[in-house]
């Protein structure tokens, strides 16, 4: 895998979320929504539109690129940590949290 920039990520990232068919969400991320009233349309609005902030790094427990999505939406601060396989359209989403 060559190395990406973190714009080229950011943008394979929205690209793919465009089709919910590619984000694949874990048991451990649904119950973070729940208990942080996250919602679905709030998560694919991070993935689709957020930036990537922080440096991706690679995942130690699976293939892959460990990348966090931060924005603003619906009156919370939310970022999204996903798991990245480039040049796979599939991401999993590891995680889900409010940032302040």
């Amino acid at each position: 895998m060559s190395r990406l920039t973190k714009s080229q990520l950011q943008a394979h990232i929205r690209k793919a979320a465009l089709a919910s068919v590619n984000v694949t969400v874990t048991q451990h991320a649904n119950v973070r929504m729940r208990e942080r009233h996250i919602t679905s349309a709030m998560l694919f609005d991070v993935l689709r539109h957020g930036l990537l902030q922080r440096e991706p790094e690679p995942d130690l427990r699976h293939s892959g690129i460990k990348c966090q999505m931060e924005r603003y939406s619906s009156g919370i601060n939310i970022a999204v940590v996903v798991n990245v396989d480039f040049p796979s359209d599939g991401m999993v989403v590891i995680t889900v949290f409010g940032i302040s």
